[in-house]
This record gives C-alpha cells, sequence and structure tokens, in this order.
C-alpha cells in the first residue's frame, strides 16, 4: 500500500483526529472536508464494524462515484480499505490502506482485508493503552489536565505539548471554569474523577 491512515471518531457522525500518511497534504484536506461525509465505503464500514474496500463494496462502480469524482482520482487513489478499530466493544476508528496503482488494488479482495485486519487487530489493542479523553475537554485541554494532573508545572506542560506557557495558563484557567474548581489541585482531582 502507498498510503495509510488513521481517524479515530469523536462524538459526531464525521471522523474526528487523525492523519494520512503517503498523499499531499491538499488530499488530506478535500477528504476531511468533502470526502469523508460521502465515503460509501466508510458508510459500510460503520454500518456493519467490518472491514471493507472500494474492491468489495463498490468493485467496478468505484470510478463512478462521487467520492471518486470529487477526491480519490483528482489525487491518483485507485482504492484503498477501511479497517475498523476497537476500544473494547466500541467502534472508535478506521484504519486506511491506500494504493494508487492497479497492482495494490487487487490486494483489496476479500483475502486481502483478512490480511490487513491484523494491522488493525495491533492497533486496536494499542488503542486499548491509550487514556481516555474526559469526556468534558477537547483533547488539547485534556493532555494540559492529564499532565498538570500528573504534576508537571506549567513550563513542563508547555514543553511537553510543544506550546507556550502563556497557552497552558490559558488552558488551567478554562479548566478550572468548565469543573468550578477554585485552583489546580482541585481541577485535578475533578479531572481524574471523570477521565475514569
Amino acid at each position: 500500500m502507498q498510503s495509510v491512515g488513521i481517524y479515530l471518531f469523536d462524538d459526531s457522525p464525521w471522523l474526528g483526529r487523525g492523519l494520512i500518511l503517503g498523499m499531499p497534504e491538499a488530499f488530506i484536506r478535500a477528504y476531511e472536508i468533502t470526502g469523508a461525509p460521502i465515503d460509501p465505503v466508510l458508510a459500510r464500514m460503520r454500518e456493519t464494524g467490518t472491514p471493507c474496500s472500494t474492491v468489495t463494496c463498490l468493485g467496478e462502480r468505484w470510478t463512478g462515484s462521487q467520492l471518486y469524482h470529487r477526491v480519490s482520482g483528482r489525487f491518483g487513489l485507485t482504492g484503498f480499505a477501511a479497517l475498523p478499530l476497537y476500544r473494547g466493544e466500541d467502534l472508535s476508528g478506521v484504519l486506511y490502506f491506500g494504493g494508487t496503482d492497479e497492482e495494490t488494488v487487487r490486494e483489496l479482495d476479500p483475502e486481502g482485508l483478512c490480511r490487513l485486519s491484523a494491522h488493525a487487530a495491533r492497533v486496536s489493542t494499542a488503542l486499548m493503552a491509550l487514556p481516555r479523553c474526559h469526556p468534558r475537554l477537547t483533547p488539547k485541554q485534556d493532555a494540559v489536565a492529564r499532565l498538570a494532573a500528573d504534576g508537571l508545572s506549567n513550563r513542563e506542560i508547555a514543553e511537553e505539548l510543544h506550546t507556550g506557557e502563556a497557552a497552558v495558563r490559558k488552558h488551567l484557567k478554562a479548566l478550572n471554569r468548565i469543573f468550578d474548581t477554585p485552583n489546580r489541585t482541585a481541577m485535578a482531582a475533578a479531572w481524574r474523577k471523570g477521565a475514569r
């Protein structure tokens, strides 16, 4: 496969955070904005919770699809597979494998999906080890709260998150408002309680 992507779902019907390697930035933006909402392969994978591809879902109709004309065909993506990622019992994301030549696309048949499923299983296992994001926070707020609860200083949090101390202070103030807490210690306790 010439490209690989991973997206984690949030509470909305759209894609959450993620990335695609092996494709230009313009493709990634086009897929996230235009492609994902009309992606029949992603829709089938979310509906069934099982792996599928342009070969198994669309077959010969792939090159006539809206997704192909609006996004994939413009960037030379000749086919892809979408494999479900699970966190326990919950469908929590998608692992993409994309091809830009016909030989690679032929590997997106049911047998090829079985081979690729091993990669999705490994990623799902790794997802289980990741801490969950607090349900009331953005990923950045959650990261700041997690590091503050671990006892890191504002400077250390800024270094860890590759941001400035002013941004960390701003996030900490917002966290105190969200949790209705008077200080960092109380906020950390409230975050720990909700992160379980």
